[in-house]
């Protein structure tokens, strides 16, 4: 059992005032929080604990019809509150609806390879420090939807799940396991152990064509940062190097953009 180490004789009054402040203040970590319908039904369709459901006062209710339904029958609390109260909890269009939830749980590698059957055309993708929210949710839905088994990010110096990524993923996020590692290189030698070859993406002169990619073998593809791509160590530890051509004056793409091309062409037909 806990024990009530609080001394202080005015806590419970501070904890009240705390509360009268801002009753908003346990979903400033939006982590806790997902807006929009498709997103939440998602997360219950997965199983994803789900506190409370606030929907807007006066929405038309036929809108929100499939996501009552499902609360009824799970018997999560649904809230109605002024659409004010939803602007402020979140940045994202919410649709008239959000969901308190559970934070994300992130998987293990070693339960990945534990439960995964490894062929030939097993991929993983690693994100080498992807920093921006829109791209990692982008990148998770391109992921699923191309058969990627676990999508690997670090620890450190990278977006973390939260709501913003789950709306940008489009509720793929309950259907793909996100890993988070403390060192890259590690974890690549970790997947190699299990069979796995490591191919990375590039513009470095000696990286071959995106359309060459290996169909052959269990592959992890690896997206590097927006703005300085891959680091050095990463990129020392890749077995293949492919580049998308540059045709015009930019010579960078999104890194979303890059991610799904190259997934995609990895599960293309010849």
């Amino acid at each position: 059992m806990r024990k009530n180490n609080f001394k202080n004789k005015n806590f419970k009054e501070e904890r009240l005032k705390k509360k009268e402040i801002s009753e908003d203040f346990e979903v400033l970590n939006d982590k806790e929080i997902i807006a929009g319908r498709n997103s939440i039904l998602e997360a219950i369709n997965a199983g994803r604990e789900i506190n409370k459901i606030l929907f807007q006062e006066g929405i038309e209710k036929g809108r929100l019809k499939s996501i009552f339904n499902i609360a009824n029958d799970k018997k999560i609390i649904c809230q109605e509150v002024p659409k004010r109260k939803l602007d402020n909890l979140t940045s994202e269009r919410h649709q008239g609806v959000v969901a308190f939830v559970a934070p994300y749980s992130y998987y293990e590698l070693d339960e990945i390879l534990k439960n995964l059957e490894i062929t030939k055309e097993t991929t993983i993708l690693i994100l080498d420090h992807i920093e921006d929210p829109h791209n990692l949710g982008a990148i998770i839905r391109s992921a699923e939807s191309s058969g990627v088994k676990a999508v690997i990010i670090p620890k450190r110096r990278a977006a973390v799940v939260s709501q913003t990524v789950v709306k940008a993923s489009a509720g793929a996020i309950e259907y793909i396991p996100v890993v988070r590692v403390g060192n890259l290189v590690d974890t690549i030698n970790k997947l190699k152990e299990k069979g796995f070859w490591i191919a990375g993406t590039t513009l470095s002169s000696n990286s071959e064509n995106y359309t060459k990619i290996a169909r052959d073998v269990p592959l992890a593809i690896v997206i590097g940062n927006e703005g300085e791509g891959m680091s050095s160590s990463v990129t020392n530890s890749c077995d293949f190097l492919y580049h998308l051509p540059m045709l015009g004056k930019t010579q960078s793409l999104n890194a979303s953009v890059a991610a799904g091309i190259i997934m995609y062409e990895r599960i293309k037909e010849n």
